[in-house]
């Protein structure tokens, strides 16, 4: 099954399947209580991947977690946008959801039509398709690649007047084998290329910069599979298919 980034989008194509992660729907009610005032931008974003499936002619989607952004629970803005999102595009096309850190409780709200996914994730064909928050199944060290959200990939800039600004980039980097080998037995001498979507939900853009320190709490709340990636050695490319160089060349954070 042929592999393609989507120019200028973060999301990619295998074969006939679109993959986007990261949606979280209701993000805006989080805002809310923090006082900002910001209307649902549920409807842009369901005429941003209406217009996505159009272009690329995807006959199936899929959402590789966190579906709604609440944790814990449920609000009543995601009670009633998540059903009626994904009931629009389960009505045209077969749609699979991989399970989330935030999807707690989502499977009660999701239309029947929607095929869950546990969030070890699943594979297809010599891809492994996982949200990235937990360690998948076994059968991923079977694929060549593993895709996987959660991390929200974005990296920093600085001009030489010390403006910074950031843009959401793909990452493709290798696992290491120590602590692949830590966790799994039978380990093949080549482990799957691992490759962070970025967040589809234009307002999860702001992520941690991946040349920026990450602090232990935040290395835990990123999960063992996350971790596992040999980031200084990881290639970073921008959405319209631009390669920055590798992580340790860019640390800098000078465009």
């Amino acid at each position: 099954m042929p592999l393609q980034f989507v120019t200028g989008k973060p999301a990619l194509l295998l074969g006939k399947t679109l993959v986007i992660a990261d949606l979280h729907l209701g993000v805006e009610y989080d805002f809310k209580k923090s006082g900002i005032k910001m209307p649902s931008q549920a409807g842009k974003l369901t005429e941003s991947l209406d217009q996505l499936v159009k272009e690329t002619k995807a006959q199936q989607l899929v959402v590789l977690g966190d579906i709604k952004h609440e944790v814990p629970g449920t609000s009543f803005q995601e009670l009633r946008e998540i059903p009626e999102f994904f009931r629009h595009f389960s009505d045209r096309m077969e749609v699979h959801v991989v399970l989330g850190n935030h999807d707690g409780g989502v499977e009660r709200i999701l239309p029947k039509s929607v095929n869950i996914r546990e969030s070890v994730g699943f594979p297809a064909g010599e891809v492994y398709l996982s949200h990235g928050h937990t360690w998948p199944d076994p059968t991923f060290l079977t694929c060549k690649h593993i895709i996987a959200g959660h991390r929200h990939p974005v990296f920093e800039f600085r001009d030489r007047m010390g403006y910074r600004f950031i843009e959401q980039v793909w990452l493709r980097g290798d696992l290491d084998a120590a602590t692949i080998e830590g966790k799994y037995k039978n380990v093949p001498g080549n482990l799957p290329e691992v490759i962070l979507i970025p967040a589809f939900n234009p307002l999860i853009r702001g992520g941690h910069p991946l040349n920026k320190k990450e602090e232990e709490s935040y290395k835990r709340y990123m999960g063992p599979l996350i971790n596992s990636i040999k980031y200084d050695g990881a290639r970073l490319y921008m959405l319209d298919g631009t390669y920055l160089g590798t992580l340790s060349e860019m640390k800098t954070g000078q465009s």
